[in-house]
């Protein structure tokens, strides 16, 4: 029998954090991997690793087109465990489809953050979508706004808050 919660959500049904890029799903979704014992996975570290290729090299080399495939593959293997891990997606997983179907199916957190200071934190290379300039970041930023409420379960405001903060606020909503 499967653990639920008052409201009927399973308890041990895979955690996804999505949002743009440089909101905090990895560094929150490790913490709250930590505060509940669970395996965590970056989606990216995943992908990179199955490909034995960075990230930066597969867009260089085979074009996002291939990028979203090994992305989606990774993510519907990922879900799919049977440890139910705390996983942190790319910011561009909710482009799909196919993706937000299984986004859905799991307990997905959007961390919500102010477009400015997400600009600023993601000006460092490894980053092939990051954008060159304000206006195309934030044309990014516009058109997957909406598919990340589609597909969250609950939404996080970061707004200068600790990863700690952040993933206690998670870890609460999970329990309740």
């Amino acid at each position: 029998m499967e653990a639920s919660s008052a409201n009927g959500r399973r308890m041990d049904a895979p955690v996804a954090f999505i949002g743009y890029m440089g909101s905090g799903k990895t560094t929150v979704g490790r913490s709250l991997a930590d505060r509940l014992g669970r395996r965590f996975v970056d989606l990216d570290d995943e992908i990179e690793r199955r490909a034995d290729r960075s990230i930066p090299h597969i867009f260089a080399s085979s074009g996002e087109l291939h990028f979203r495939d090994l992305e989606h593959r990774a993510l519907r293997d990922v879900l799919s465990r049977n440890d139910a891990p705390v996983v942190s997606c790319g910011g561009g997983v909710v482009v799909r489809p196919e993706n937000r179907s299984l986004l859905r199916e799991a307990r997905t957190v959007f961390l919500e953050e102010d477009l400015g200071v997400l600009f600023a934190r993601t000006r460092g290379a490894g980053r092939p979508l990051r954008g060159g300039g304000m206006d195309e970041f934030e044309r990014r930023y516009r058109e997957r706004l909406p598919l990340y409420r589609e597909c969250a379960a609950f939404a996080v405001s970061v707004a200068g808050r600790s990863q700690e903060e952040i993933a206690e606020e998670v870890e609460k909503w999970l329990t309740r």
